[in-house]
């Protein structure tokens, strides 16, 4: 049982040295997950596309939780998905930010949730052997499992997986140190948002995920990247949720924005990127403080 919350946490075993407490897991026991989308306007999209793909791979349709934004959308949810499909509609709230904050107080301190975007259409995985040096993700389950392992040993989180299905870019290697995760598909021992180890987000629009990437790596010193598997989605052109806001915080004035709010609000991890080919502001992340430590 945890100290703090009182939450029943079997997975985690609380060390006191030298009047101070330190929480390790242990590894090796498969992890009893749930999975979280939140999904706004696009209930035809979840049919299609990552219910399908969850199905695919065989992963529980009973862990599947689906947070809509009103009692509006919560019938049209209802009315579309097909039964089975998945475990539960819940109403959250609108807005990307404020679901993800929902989501982080609607489960318990602990619990393990992977939470995926309504517009994944697969996954690719790295294989040297092949022409592009990717093909078609073999077992979802097994990365699942893998990236909640993976935070066992580093004693973090957050874990996720590489934000391009690109082969030439992607690698066969995990690594702990201040990387984006992209929250289209990533997991985390649930923070809440509360307390000293909560996670909160604050950017109530773009650029969410590298918020979360940066407290969580902040308050755990670590985030685990799977840089070898990758999830296929259509950024920036779905029809519905964040597209929804295309003309405010999803034009590249909304996300150059964004993107130098998070900069200003952590300058010691982020620098704005204005190089990429898309012409949209993108940032990258990188811990300065042992740099600054360092040279002072």
């Amino acid at each position: 049982m945890c100290l703090f919350c009182g939450s029943l946490l079997p997975q985690w075993t609380f060390i006191f040295l030298a009047n101070k407490q330190m929480a390790t897991r242990k590894v090796g026991k498969n992890i009893d997950y749930v999975v979280a989308i939140p999904s706004y306007k696009r209930a035809e999209t979840l049919k299609e596309k990552t219910l399908p793909v969850l199905a695919k791979y065989k992963i529980d349709p009973k862990k599947i939780h689906v947070f809509v934004a009103n009692e509006e959308e919560e019938e049209i949810y209802k009315k579309t998905l097909t039964p089975g499909t998945y475990g539960k509609i819940i109403k959250a709230v609108k807005g990307i930010g404020p679901v993800r904050n929902f989501i982080y107080d609607y489960f318990p301190i602990g619990k393990p949730v992977v939470s995926m975007d309504d517009d994944i259409k697969g996954f690719l995985e790295f294989d040297e052997k092949m022409p592009r040096k990717e093909k078609p993700l073999v077992n979802l389950e097994k990365i699942i499992q893998r990236g909640f392992q993976e935070c066992k040993k580093a004693n973090c989180r957050l874990w996720g997986v590489y934000p391009v299905p690109n082969g030439f870019f992607m690698k066969d290697k995990v690594t702990t140190d201040l990387k984006y995760i992209i929250a289209c598909f990533e997991g985390f021992f649930n923070p809440g948002t509360k307390g000293p180890k909560g996670v909160k987000i604050n950017k109530m629009g773009h650029k969410d995920d590298y918020e979360s990437s940066i407290q969580f790596y902040k308050k755990d010193g670590a985030v685990v990247r799977l840089n070898f598997v990758a999830p296929k989605t259509a950024y920036y052109t779905e029809p519905g949720g964040l597209q929804e806001f295309k003309n405010t915080i999803r034009s590249p004035k909304g996300i150059l924005e964004g993107a130098k709010w998070i900069v200003k609000t952590y300058p010691e991890f982020a620098k704005l990127n204005l190089t990429k080919k898309s012409g949209k502001a993108e940032l990258k992340l990188k811990d300065t403080r042992k740099l600054i430590s360092h040279r002072t």
